[in-house]
């Protein structure tokens, strides 16, 4: 990344366009956390726009918590923090700051919880709908069919739970969730660990024991633990981008994936 603007000389771009590229210049520390910003009147030369388009844009990244306005000093370069609106788990992703050992940790809590008060709360049709996708899942050839089927049980898990705050916190990291399926499904070591546990986890919801599907999803979830190996401690979007290169076969799904999480649009 470099600090240079790229936009079509054709229109003026909007106060979104300019605030896309300032963010990605803040992503890639070119301008650093503490950094003040040039000036509006800087910025509107650099962008070519008005300075009521930089004011927009402006707006729209301390909405985002990427930057704090000080009326009289300037604009000023805030450092995301998870704790704060800024700090959506995609922008923390995109800025190379979640593992999979963190994802592994957190969905372990959060989906151990989910499986275990689903295990209460299940319908008849919750139980249909993960039946349906565990028997679509079984002898699924395609790599990206099966992650998505895989995503998508948990998800139906998360529904079951009936809580909406365990619901809402999934889908808050549903593509992070989907980047280490990729990741697992393509390890033979991992996979065959992770896949049977589907049905155990599957059973203990059925036989209303949330002790037991608490167990089986933390054990599901902590395989990747013991298999990763130093993938667990490096950057999400690198795991998968390092993979695809060592996984021909199934490279392009890796790569997709990989830039899907590095490309997301941070929510406005």
């Amino acid at each position: 990344m470099t600090g240079q603007t790229s936009f079509s000389t054709s229109t003026p771009p909007t106060g979104a366009e300019v605030a896309a590229q300032m963010e990605e210049r803040l992503l890639a520390h070119v301008w650093a956390p503490g950094d003040r910003l040039p000036s509006e009147r800087q910025l509107s030369l650099e962008y070519s726009v008005s300075r009521p388009v930089i004011r927009e844009a402006l707006r729209s990244l301390q909405e985002r918590g990427l930057i704090n306005v000080s009326a009289g000093r300037g604009s000023f370069v805030r450092e995301p923090r998870p704790t704060s609106d800024g700090g959506d788990p995609l922008l923390l992703v995109r800025r190379g700051e979640v593992t999979a050992r963190h994802l592994v940790v957190a969905r372990a809590m959060l989906e151990g919880e989910a499986a275990a008060l689903a295990a209460q709360n299940r319908s008849a049709d919750d139980l249909a709908t993960m039946r349906d996708i565990l028997a679509a899942f079984e002898g699924e050839p395609a790599l990206s069919t099966l992650a998505d089927l895989d995503v998508a049980f948990h998800e139906a898990i998360a529904i079951a739970s009936r809580n909406p705050v365990i619901q809402i916190m999934f889908g808050s990291i549903r593509p992070l969730t989907h980047g280490v399926v990729v990741r697992s499904l393509t390890d033979r070591a991992v996979r065959g660990a992770a896949v049977p546990l589907h049905n155990v986890v599957f059973d203990a919801i059925t036989a209303e024991d949330p002790e037991a599907a608490r167990a089986a999803m933390t054990e599901h979830i902590e395989a990747a633990q013991h298999y990763y190996g130093a993938d667990l401690d490096a950057p999400l979007v690198d795991v998968l981008t390092r993979r695809a290169v060592g996984a021909p076969d199934v490279a392009s799904v890796l790569s997709e994936v990989s830039r899907s999480i590095a490309d997301m649009p941070s929510p406005r």
